[in-house]
């Protein structure tokens, strides 16, 4: 506003000279010395090619047509201001006591055309000594007020070559009340900028001072479409900078958005489709630190610091704290498509998951809050970091409370030429029942767990999503139960099939570590530990298709009966109908090869009993031949000798005996 408010005390100045020489010179030659004296006094040409007509009633003035301010001579953008018509009253009495009291002065259809060259040179510049200040003189300047100043209907271009950016405000209306040019003037504005009303009003204490490049008092309200700032504190415009108190309200995302030249995001409800702040402000150039903010984004309220940096994408640090907050709406979809009937009918939705939001704005934040509702995900205490940089968020969680536990770790929100999610995270006492309730409709099992999980998923909608999903984790579940399966009860009824009214197994232990590729979630270790029974298990769950089958094998009364007794059970179907039933074939086939091994043993141990009899017999037989040939023969079997061997030795012997007592006893 500098510029304009320049541009009026001067042209006043020069007016006053007309009226005052009116009566006594033609008016033609007025308009030539009034020409002449705006050139020598700015080196800029006035130029009056319409008609000058005196005024005396209502108050004593004077009317100039086809008015015009010559531009800058390296520009080309044609005059910095020309007008259809300047009408101007003073004061007479104030007049002929030496003092300049401008009662009214209205400018119609003026077109102000402001500019900065390449080389940064301003072609408002000219104007830096003019309106009050003390050019040299002894006496001092004139005394100049202005109690009414109007523009109807015009416009204000300004190009800046340096920065390769231009900006115009069409169907300008303001007025201006300013009883002393040092003093308090009142201003009132209305425009069109970008095709949305803009509008300022309020109070500048010391307009000269803040010309001049001061800092003064302010009070201004400013308003876009449906969209309010009010201000009161201490601003200056030559460099722009401010401190003090600010409220603002967002009520109408287009036309803020219209503003920087960008299509407003889709908002989801309670992220700031209304948006209303308030808190102490700093404000330098283009950079805003606003401290002890109070932020409401709809119905949900945060408190702390937040600085923004004006760029083309507006960067925003926040330090933030809040209470019980509602974020329920960034799960409900709202585009159009067959993505509710989808997840009606027990599928994921199909409709595309809107993430362009995150393209409106970078940043770094930090939030603490009491609670958060995010529609299919509801979080208790939560303590977490992030950043947004070019439609990439990234959540650092220090501690969140969820399903009565607590998770910490990373999550990533990528909309970056489609969208994908990932994350690294680690939880601790997170109810089982109730994280398989929310995500998979699956309420069987009961017991708190300490998990770890880092997972992939790329895709627009959620069913793309969950369809190639890929990762690993680990999950230790302490004590709990299983509802709809009774093995304690199995055992009591000798009845495998058994499954009885509230049918459960308590459990000491399940561990399990896992793979997802392709949606698929794949088990082969899974370890169940009981008072009295043990189980193992292994299977696939498919997470994009919603469907289980697997496989778990209990061992009961292990530590009692040799073997225990196993019942292998089979968990299948959808995850809107999981059920359980014993593996039948595993049960006959496992009896069937105990039978198998039992007559195996029993067969081996007759044939051990036929072959110990056997040799007990022929022991028997050796025994009494060895007794006979000892009666008969007088031959002895001797240890580890066959009776053969025994009684042909002693043949042997007797036929030598015989033989020598032949040869006479040689």
């Amino acid at each position: 506003m500098r510029w304009i408010f320049r541009i009026v005390i001067t042209l006043i100045i020069f007016a006053v000279i007309i009226v005052a020489g009116l009566f006594l010179v033609p008016t033609d030659k007025i308009a030539r010395i009034a020409e002449d004296q705006f050139e020598k006094n700015t080196g800029r040409a006035l130029s009056i090619a319409g008609e000058v007509s005196p005024q005396i009633f209502p108050r004593l003035g004077v009317k100039l047509e086809d008015v015009a301010i010559s531009n800058a001579e390296w520009s080309g953008k044609g005059p910095m201001l020309e007008a259809a018509s300047m009408e101007m009253g003073v004061g007479f009495s104030a007049l002929m006591g030496g003092e300049i009291v401008v009662e009214a002065f209205d400018i119609q259809s003026p077109v102000i055309r402001l500019e900065k060259s390449k080389d940064g040179q301003a072609n408002w510049e000219f104007l830096s000594e003019l309106g009050g200040e003390d050019d040299g003189d002894e006496g001092g300047a004139t005394d100049v007020s202005l109690p009414l100043a109007q523009i109807t209907n015009g416009s204000v271009e300004f190009v800046d070559a340096q920065a390769g950016q231009s900006y115009a405000l069409s169907a300008l209306d303001a007025t201006l009340r300013l009883a002393d040019l040092s003093g308090t003037g009142q201003v009132d504005m209305s425009g069109i900028y970008k095709g949305q009303s803009v509008k300022v009003a309020g109070t500048i204490n010391g307009v000269q001072q803040m010309l001049d490049g001061g800092v003064q008092g302010v009070d201004l309200t400013a308003s876009a479409g449906g969209n309010t700032v009010t201000f009161k504190g201490n601003a200056g415009i030559d460099p722009v900078q401010a401190k003090g108190a600010l409220t603002g309200a967002v009520n109408d995302q287009t036309a803020l958005f219209a503003m920087i030249d960008q299509t407003p995001p889709l908002i989801p409800i309670g992220l700031g489709q209304k948006v209303n702040v308030s808190g102490e402000l700093t404000m330098t150039d283009a950079q805003m630190f606003l401290r002890g903010a109070t932020l409401d984004l709809d119905h949900n309220r945060f408190t702390g610091d937040l600085d923004v940096a004006l760029k083309n994408t507006p960067y925003v640090t926040a330090r933030m704290a809040g209470g019980d907050i509602d974020f329920s709406a960034m799960s409900t979809d709202t585009s159009e498509g067959d993505g509710a009937a989808n997840a009606g009918a027990g599928g994921w939705s199909d409709a595309r998951i809107d993430v362009s939001g995150l393209s409106g704005v970078n940043g770094e934040f930090s939030l603490k809050v009491n609670s958060l509702d995010l529609g299919s995900l509801q979080l208790a205490a939560t303590d977490m970091a992030g950043t947004l940089d070019r439609s990439r968020l990234v959540l650092n969680l220090a501690k969140v409370g969820v399903f009565g536990g607590a998770v910490s770790g990373q999550f990533v929100v990528n909309g970056r030429g489609g969208l994908s999610v990932g994350g690294d995270m680690k939880a601790s006492g997170v109810s089982m029942q109730k994280v398989l309730t929310d995500f998979a409709g699956f309420e069987r099992l009961v017991g708190d767990a300490s998990m770890s999980i880092k997972f992939l998923g790329v895709g627009n909608t959620m069913n793309e999503i969950m369809n190639g999903l890929s990762g690993s984790g680990r999950m230790d579940v302490g004590s709990g139960e299983l509802l709809g399966l009774d093995v304690a009860g199995m055992i009591k009824n000798l009845d495998a099939s058994y499954q009885g009214d509230g049918s459960k197994t308590v459990f000491d232990d399940i561990t399990a570590s896992y793979t997802i590729d392709g949606g698929v979630l794949s088990n082969s270790d899974l370890n169940f530990a009981a008072e009295l029974m043990t189980a193992t298990g292994s299977g696939v769950v498919d997470l994009g298709g919603q469907t289980l089958k697997y496989r778990l094998v209990p061992v009961a009364l292990a530590g009692r009966l040799e073997g225990g007794i196993r019942v292998p059970v089979i968990v299948e179907g959808p995850w809107s109908d999981v059920r359980f039933r014993p593996d039948l074939k595993a049960l006959i086939d496992t009896e069937l090869e105990a039978q198998k091994e039992k007559l195996k043993a029993a067969a081996k141990a007759k044939e051990d009993e036929l072959k110990a009899k056997a040799k007990a017999k022929e022991d028997e037989l050796k025994a009494k031949a060895a007794a006979k040939l000892k009666d008969e023969l007088g031959v002895s079997v001797q240890q580890g000798q066959s009776a053969e061997d025994a009684l042909k030795e002693g043949l042997e012997n007797k036929a030598k005996d015989a033989l020598r007592g032949l040869l006479g006893g040689n």
